[in-house]
């Protein structure tokens, strides 16, 4: 895995209008009665495809940067991350799936409850409502609309930006504001709460910049939220994947930032492998989050089929290069 990652350009764009201002109107985020049931109180208010964009976002303008080729096929991917992580997804249990690669394994739906979050539930039902049980990159691809099977080609989702940020306003995170851009005018989205933000890239830093990784806690991200630490790195992973770590760094040095994206390589190879592979750290930074991996796997129950799927997604992270 090359540390090139956060240098991506120009790579083949994605076939999606998401960022229409005229995204169609349907509740967004979520309902609070929706959450009532207390195995859902345990995940974050904050989905993980929400901080990544939240991430990518310029907070006063409110857009994402527009040669951003990358953050569209990323969110995909934390859209099943996060299905796996509230439990209703999971690979297929067949023995026979360890000749496949990661990538190439099997996920079928476990439980159909719906979350209460609209791009999880549309997914979800994708995923039920199908006949075959398809691959995590098939999954990923199909979300993205990058597919020549004409058959599912409505599994694309669309407007996931716009439907995203649209959330974070719900969520009182992001405020709208319609731009003039030359010969049309394009709905924004400034941050409204940088204390939320802030709290996302101080998890981001505790793990590639921090000695020993240590998470921070807040209503957003409580501390009896499960996969605390698989959820950050996922956010580390996806980060970089998507080109927008970059925006959490650029207040560093120069060889403390340049260390950092070393760092977040060295996380995405670790992870992106099951079993994990990832030991102390080379670079002196983050030196105790193996251990601390290793007893939330227990103390939170991961299967090891929850654990594959986790690899799973990272790997096709780690090679979005050659994808896009």
């Amino acid at each position: 895995m090359s540390s090139g990652l956060q240098r991506r350009r120009g790579g083949k764009a994605t076939h999606e209008t998401e960022d229409s201002p005229e995204a169609p109107e349907h509740k967004i985020a979520y309902d609070p009665r929706d959450m009532e049931d207390t195995t859902e109180l345990k995940a974050p208010l904050l989905t993980l495809m929400e901080e990544v964009l939240l991430m990518g976002l310029k907070d006063k303008e409110g857009y994402l940067s527009f040669w951003n080729d990358n953050i569209s096929y990323a969110l995909r991917g934390c859209i099943l991350l996060e299905l796996a992580f509230r439990g209703r997804i999971a690979l297929v249990n067949d023995p026979s799936r360890r000749r496949f690669e990661l990538s190439e394994r099997l996920i079928e739906v476990i439980d159909a409850t719906p979350t209460g979050e609209v791009l999880l539930d549309e997914t979800l039902k994708l995923m039920k409502n199908d006949e075959s049980n398809l691959s995590v990159s098939n999954w990923i691809d199909l979300l993205s609309g990058e597919t020549w099977n004409l058959m599912k080609i409505n599994y694309q989702l669309k407007q996931v930006r716009e439907r995203l940020a649209k959330g974070l306003v719900d969520k009182g995170i992001l405020r709208t504001e319609r731009k003039n851009f030359f010969l049309f005018d394009m709905a924004t989205h400034p941050v409204a709460d940088a204390t939320a933000k802030d709290a996302v890239k101080k998890r981001v830093l505790g793990l590639v910049v921090a000695r020993s990784a240590q998470l921070t806690y807040n209503d957003k991200f409580p501390e009896a939220a499960k996969y605390k630490y698989l959820r950050t790195i996922s956010l580390v992973c996806a980060a970089y994947a998507a080109n927008v770590l970059e925006n959490v760094l650029n207040n560093l040095g120069y060889d403390q930032r340049d260390a950092a994206f070393a760092r977040a390589d060295e996380i995405l190879a670790g992870y992106s492998t099951a079993p994990f592979t990832l030991g102390a750290s080379v670079l002196g930074v983050s030196t105790n989050l193996a251990q601390e991996v290793s007893g939330e796997l227990v103390q939170d129950g991961v299967s090891e089929l929850q654990a594959e799927l986790f690899a799973a997604v990272l790997s096709v992270f780690s090679r979005m290069d050659s994808i896009l």
